[in-house]
């Protein structure tokens, strides 16, 4: 008998925080417009259980989802190894491991009492939704929705690869009536821009909200962002606000429901965990002197397309250009200074899928290019696969095309890892179904 829970937790700092997602020092929130939270479900098929927890944080450090999970399996009694985290990527939520202004290290945290108790709110997140479970079906629908919606695409070029597909699950309870909603859609949660001071899950609060209006306050909504690594708002949106957020939050939201209402529901689905590793490949750092040259050259760049008065999204990509400059000087000096066991503590990435009857869930840990999640689905044996990116612990890297190492562009830039991991991510990806 297949039975799932559902449960959400607010996780709210009750401090001002930094506000983690972009390169500004001193960004503590002011407000709060809407509460961040942990979205809880839990499944059972009777003989496998999992659950799955999705944070309104720009990420979740590797050592946090170990802590995290250790107490929610104390808790519900679910293994800990079938937890599956997965973060929003809101850049506008507490910094949730190291000084985001320095180099990734798993061993120091900004704010470590803020997440101990994000880990405890998350175990007993999965114990109340455990405890709160109920003979479900469960349905799967792709809705569509992307540039010809002025949604979202290619953060390089407007006619660039994408994913319009917004992959929507749907709890239902013998009655027929929502307990609970998945959604995961590649996009990266930018609306609200490095000068707002203001606490928010960005454009996914909009896709709870849109949610919830439909199948009533009760339902809990939970967000999965796809391979956004190279997908953004940059080139559709007509502004960063809250209005654009919902917008788009709407947008994204029904064309999910839409196709989800009219989706078979699968009341006896069979639960696979399935578990692996990969170990990616760093990529070599210039010196610091030549890094230096690199970020001066940037900057000269950015300073011509300013001058010339360049249309914004051409600024924009130069800026984010200059960011990826600037860290590269960052990262040439720290392991000039220091070596490489801050960065080593990320590796190995930890791949994880649940397999839940036709529905495929595969669970990456980094920022992955939108090329790779789509071959990903290609060559899935699952009919109804997506890829949940930010999970399972941060990468604090981008894994990018060989087109965008060449090109030098932000993500290249700012990536700790080589030219390669991406096709070899989707071999190991195909290897775990053997």
């Amino acid at each position: 008998m297949f039975t799932a829970g559902v449960s959400e937790k607010v996780i709210n700092p009750d401090f001002p925080s930094y506000l983690t997602g972009y390169p500004v020092p001193d960004r503590l929130h002011e407000s709060i417009h809407d509460d961040l939270k942990a979205h809880c479900f839990y499944l059972s098929d009777g003989r496998t259980e999992t659950a799955v927890v999705t944070l309104d944080l720009c990420y979740y450090s590797k050592r946090r989802v170990k802590s995290a999970r250790a107490a929610a399996a104390a808790a519900s009694g679910v293994p800990a190894e079938n937890i599956m985290i997965s973060c929003t990527h809101t850049h506008s939520a507490p910094a949730p491991a190291g000084d985001p202004l320095l180099v990734w290290d798993d061993r120091t945290e900004k704010y470590p009492d803020y997440l101990d108790q994000v880990d405890a709110t998350i175990a007993e997140g999965v114990q109340e939704a455990k405890k709160s479970a109920f003979r479900a079906g469960i349905a799967f629908a792709k809705g569509i929705c992307g540039p010809a919606q002025n949604v979202g695409g290619n953060r390089h070029n407007p006619k660039g690869e994408h994913d319009e597909a917004v992959s929507t699950i749907l709890l239902k309870d013998i009655f027929g009536k929502v307990r609970g909603v998945l959604v995961s859609y590649s996009l990266h949660p930018t609306f609200l821009h490095a000068e707002s001071k203001i606490l928010t899950a960005d454009y996914p609060c909009y896709v709870y909200e849109c949610c919830k209006a439909r199948y009533g306050a009760d339902v809990v909504v939970g967000f999965q962002n796809g391979t956004s690594g190279d997908q953004s708002s940059r080139f559709f949106r007509s502004g960063q606000n809250f209005d654009e957020a919902k917008r788009v939050g709407y947008a994204i939201a029904s064309a999910g429901m839409d196709a989800a209402d009219r989706a078979d529901i699968n009341y006896a689905p069979e639960l696979r965990v399935l578990h692996g590793e990969f170990m990616p490949r760093l990529k070599d750092y210039p010196p610091y002197e030549k890094a230096v040259e690199i970020r001066d050259a940037a900057q000269a760049e950015l300073d011509r397309l300013n001058a010339e008065k360049a249309p914004y999204p051409v600024v924009r990509t130069q800026e984010c250009t200059l960011i990826g400059a600037n860290k590269t000087v960052l990262v040439a000096k720290t392991i000039a200074e220091k070596g490489m066991d801050g960065i080593r503590t990320l590796l190995p990435f930890e791949m994880m899928t649940v397999v839940i009857g036709s529905i495929c869930m595969i669970g990456v840990p980094c920022e992955i290019f939108v090329r790779y999640g789509l071959a990903m689905k290609q060559t899935s044996p699952y009919a109804d696969t997506y890829v949940a990116s930010l999970s399972n612990g941060a990468s604090s890297g981008y894994i990018c095309t060989p087109e965008a190492y060449e090109a030098g562009t932000y993500e290249a830039l700012a990536s700790l890892f080589a030219v390669g991991n991406g096709e070899a991510i989707v071999e190991a990806q195909k290897k775990l179904y053997e």
